[in-house]
């Protein structure tokens, strides 16, 4: 252990003082040495950047041979359903996290607090991640993300930055969550509550604690007034929104607003841009789509931000500032589509192939107006653990060849799979259909004949002769 201090103070240009609880320092004493090192590398453009909290935690395993490691995956079946690794072709391991520390225990608003990481094992191709640090006092009223890039020589270290905006409220920040993902798309959640290495000495999450601020914001922006100043207007014309929004001390810096259709089938959101002659006034301007239906579109809600990332969320319904708002639409009967495609068939002429080749997809798709946009078929692996989805796409026919036309309808792809997915039989698990007018159509072999019972295998490499050659339908 005392090696290993050794070598992240040498990393990060820290003393010995920065590990240290702050209740052992010195009231406002700083490491300036610290302070002053060079931070190894960029993070990100935007050292506020965050993510979405994470949806699971598990407790990485290590030292667990393929013959008992159960993928995570499968960790939430019952037992007898639990395949382990041993039973998989493909590579399912994930990371485990081994090391988390946070190095800047101390720092004031505006500073930069640092963090390091480590997994095992390592990647090859390591992700940006990033943890959440909570208010203890405010909770997820003021959060703090440090974002943590791998280190371009040690592939099991990452390091970690965070900004603390001069609006954050100061008092202790402990460690929420965060979520790893290593090259081929495996993630995996941790938290202090399942994981002993995101916690302190003394068993409280990891930590560090921002010096009082008397600037401190947690408070959100509140709307004043929204109104729509286009009284009516036809589908596609622009719609012109103005809003003034107020806040106690960082100012609002974000507004958009979401529009509801008569029927509640269609939203559209208008972001609202600020006016910086005059702060706290927002002006929009947006249309509604060509093929969505007309009549009386009304606002549905509101969402507001200020300077600190204080948010607020105005919805009509409760809202007296957003009673009775509305804008009368005019639509064009022949365009109004509110069909969604229709599949006629799903054509997979190869049933087999090596594992390192392709198999071709093909589709014949059907759309009463607007037109096809977007096809994509999904295939499940013989666990259920990968799930390749292959997007088709209607190519146009290549030219001096006038007996060729080009065809809306037909939408060609091909399913790969990569060196770490499993062989085996994939089946069509989904079948996800939109057209110009965002109408979607979505199959399932669960529910919809159509696409049950559709297989296509990968083989081993080492398998060759008459079984692997594709059979015919």
């Amino acid at each position: 252990m005392t090696v290993r201090f050794v070598v992240l103070a040498a990393l990060f240009g820290a003393s010995a003082a920065l590990a240290q609880p702050p209740e052992t320092r010195r009231a406002g004493e700083k490491d300036e040495d610290a302070k002053a090192a060079a931070y190894p590398f960029e993070i990100v453009d935007d050292v506020t950047q965050g993510t979405e909290p994470a949806s699971a935690d598990v407790t990485g395993q290590l030292g667990v041979t393929d013959e008992d490691y159960i993928p995570e995956v499968f960790q939430y079946r019952r037992r007898g359903t639990q395949p382990a690794q041993r039973e998989l072709s493909g590579e399912h391991r994930s990371t485990a996290l081994t090391e988390f520390r946070v190095i800047d225990l101390e720092v004031d608003p505006g500073d930069t607090v640092r963090a390091i990481a480590r997994v095992e094992p390592a990647f090859e191709k390591g992700r940006r991640f990033v943890a959440e640090f909570w208010s203890q006092e405010y909770g997820r009223a003021s959060v703090i993300y440090v974002n943590f890039k791998p280190h371009e020589n040690d592939k099991n270290l990452y390091l970690g930055r965070g900004k603390v905006d001069r609006h954050h409220p100061g008092g202790r920040y402990n460690v929420g969550s965060t979520m790893i993902t290593d090259e081929h798309g495996h993630k995996k959640a941790y938290s202090t509550e399942f994981n002993p290495v995101m916690r302190a000495p003394d068993g409280s999450p990891a930590y560090f604690v921002v010096s009082d601020n008397p600037e401190a914001d947690v408070t959100p922006p509140t709307l004043r007034s929204l109104e729509i100043l286009t009284a009516e207007a036809s589908v596609g014309e622009t719609i012109r929104v103005e809003a003034f929004a107020e806040d106690n001390l960082a100012g609002p810096t974000q507004a958009r607003a979401v529009f509801t259709s008569p029927s509640g089938r269609r939203s559209v959101r208008a972001d609202l841009i600020g006016d910086a002659r005059n702060p706290g006034r927002f002006l929009g301007a947006f249309s509604i789509p060509e093929w969505y239906e007309g009549g009386r579109w009304a606002v549905q809600k509101v969402e507001l931000y200020d300077a600190a990332r204080n948010s607020a969320l105005i919805f009509a319904a409760t809202a007296p500032v957003l009673a009775n708002l509305s804008v009368l639409v005019q639509e064009n009967p022949e365009k109004r589509d509110d069909e969604a495609p229709v599949l006629l068939a799903v054509e997979l002429p190869q049933r087999e192939a090596l594992a390192s080749e392709s198999i071709p997809v093909a589709a014949l798709v059907e759309d009463n107006l607007s037109g096809v946009d977007k096809v994509y078929v999904s295939f499940q692996s013989p666990s259920g653990a990968d799930l390749v989805r292959v997007e088709l796409e209607s190519r146009n026919p290549p030219l001096n060849r006038p007996s060729l036309v080009p065809q809306p309808n037909v939408f060609r792809g091909a399913l790969k799979i990569e060196k770490w997915q499993e062989r085996g039989t994939y089946s069509v698990s989904r079948v996800n259909i939109s057209d110009r007018a965002q109408n979607y159509l979505n199959l399932n072999p669960v529910r919809d004949d159509e696409i049950r019972g559709l297989e296509v295998e990968f083989l081993p490499e080492e398998k060759t002769g008459p079984a692997a050659t594709p059979k015919s339908q």
